[in-house]
């Protein structure tokens, strides 16, 4: 390994039991909560125990749009299998988000973040950015940039039903 393979004790915040927290891989994500475009609230922390991904786009972003049919075409795959994605829109007007997802045709969960709260605690540096959750909450994988359903698919880790049912 190179670097620091321990970067998120140094650019992360420790919580007393959960370990630290930041965007980094092998780190905990950053909590956060966000209005759907249908303006129930999701929180982030509430969804442990399922993988997750988290998906920085605009509507403006062409490697965007490029890539949600692959998000769509994955979420499709194996939401059976318990997989959230939550793609949050940093600045963007409901109103508009509301016509490129009708345009496109995406089911799964579309998040509006107003104030760009979110793209700051992620330290987002651009659209797309795409991180893969475990279901213990821990960043398992960043993509800088548009990606594939292939590519997300291998990085996504699903709870043993056995261990689910483990007090």
């Amino acid at each position: 390994l190179a670097g620091l393979p321990e970067r998120a004790q140094f650019t992360g915040t420790f919580i007393a039991n959960q370990g630290y927290t930041a965007p980094e891989t092998g780190a905990l994500a950053p909590t956060f909560s966000l209005p759907s475009l249908e303006g129930e609230w999701v929180q982030l922390e509430e969804l442990r125990g399922q993988p997750l991904i988290l998906n920085f786009w605009a509507t403006w972003c062409a490697p965007c749009r490029a890539e949600m049919p692959e998000l769509e075409a994955l979420y499709q795959q194996e939401r059976a299998s318990g997989l959230r994605i939550l793609a949050i829109n940093p600045g963007e007007s409901a109103g508009v988000v509301q016509t490129w997802v009708e345009e496109l045709g995406l089911h799964f969960d579309i998040l509006l973040d107003q104030g760009r709260q979110v793209e700051r605690l992620y330290r987002v540096r651009g659209q797309p950015t795409t991180y893969v959750l475990s279901p213990d909450g821990q960043i398992v994988a960043v993509f800088l940039g548009p990606t594939s359903a292939e590519a997300l698919a291998r990085h996504l880790v699903y709870v043993d039903p056995i261990e689910k049912d483990l007090p």
